[in-house]
């Protein structure tokens, strides 16, 4: 775990540490994404966090680079308790081919953090992550609409920002 946790572990759960270079490397060599998935388990919650992150911003161009690592995301989904991580492994998790089955249950995973989480960007994510699914299967449109709704009414600005840009995107991918 070399390179990659010399950059990481620098910090606190809020800085970023150096973020930015381990995605340079990891784009720079893929290797490095390998590495980068193992860190998210490391036991320190900082590292973790930065790991998810440098992941998701490598693999937003590359999202084939994560296709390896499917399984690992699907679990990690399910058992993430460390807000950070879910949702960044939320926002990763929707860009890769998902079988009928997994989009299910990533469907309850999204609908249970929307509905019971007391973070918001956990919240915000888990809208984002049910409106990502829509597209992928339409019979989700109905359900992330009425989140997009749930939201609109929320007192919690990020969430209420995201659900309308959420909402004409949806609507219209319902009417087509």
């Amino acid at each position: 775990m070399g390179k990659m946790l010399n950059l990481l572990r620098e910090g606190d759960n809020r800085t970023t540490g150096q973020v930015a270079e381990a995605v340079r490397l990891a784009i720079a060599d893929t290797r490095h994404i390998d590495e980068l998935v193992d860190l998210m388990s490391y036991s320190n919650p900082a590292v973790r966090l930065r790991a998810a992150d440098a992941l998701e911003k490598a693999t937003v161009q590359q999202t084939d680079l994560l296709a390896l690592h499917k399984d690992f995301l699907l679990d990690l989904i399910e058992t993430a308790t460390q807000n950070e991580l879910r949702w960044h492994v939320a926002q990763m998790i929707t860009r890769l081919d998902l079988e009928a089955d997994e989009i299910d249950d990533l469907a309850m995973i999204f609908t249970k953090w929307f509905e019971r989480t007391d973070s918001r960007i956990v919240r915000t994510s888990a809208l984002q992550g049910m409106a990502d699914l829509a597209h992928k299967d339409p019979s989700l449109i109905d359900t992330a609409l009425k989140m997009t709704e749930t939201a609109l009414a929320s007192p919690i600005p990020a969430l209420k920002a995201r659900a309308r840009k959420l909402k004409g995107p949806l609507e219209r991918l319902k009417t087509d």
